[in-house]
């Protein structure tokens, strides 16, 4: 809540979820495409395959997010545990310096990753 308010007073919008959500939905509602992993070879090391791995997933939470998932529905399509989704969260936030699910949201739109393509 403080932070919302902060957010309001710094001159930021504030969405709950389920109207950023809708906000999000709309705005990608023509371009539902499936995702597709990118593939990993076999034969790479295993340390780069799980790099790849990780890209990868962190490509399809950003586009799940852009397309206004839950953190829990996001697992569910994943096959992955709630946990992993926020950790995947966390680090999308800091290496591309947002702040919140709205920012990514957004950015993922503008640069055109909000399709998982």
């Amino acid at each position: 809540m403080i932070k919302s308010i902060r957010k309001v007073h710094a001159g930021e919008i504030w969405l709950d979820s389920h109207t950023t959500a809708a906000v999000i939905r709309q705005f990608v509602a023509n371009d539902e495409a499936p995702m597709a992993a990118a593939p990993v070879q076999a034969t790479a090391p295993r340390a780069e395959r799980e790099r790849s791995r990780s890209a990868s997933a962190s490509a399809r939470i950003v586009a799940l997010v852009a397309q206004g998932f839950k953190n829990k529905e996001m697992a569910e399509k994943m096959f992955i545990s709630e946990q992993t989704v926020k950790n995947h969260l966390h680090n999308i936030f800091d290496k591309l310096g947002v702040s919140d699910r709205l920012e990514l949201a957004l950015y993922a739109i503008h640069n055109n990753l909000h399709t998982g393509r």
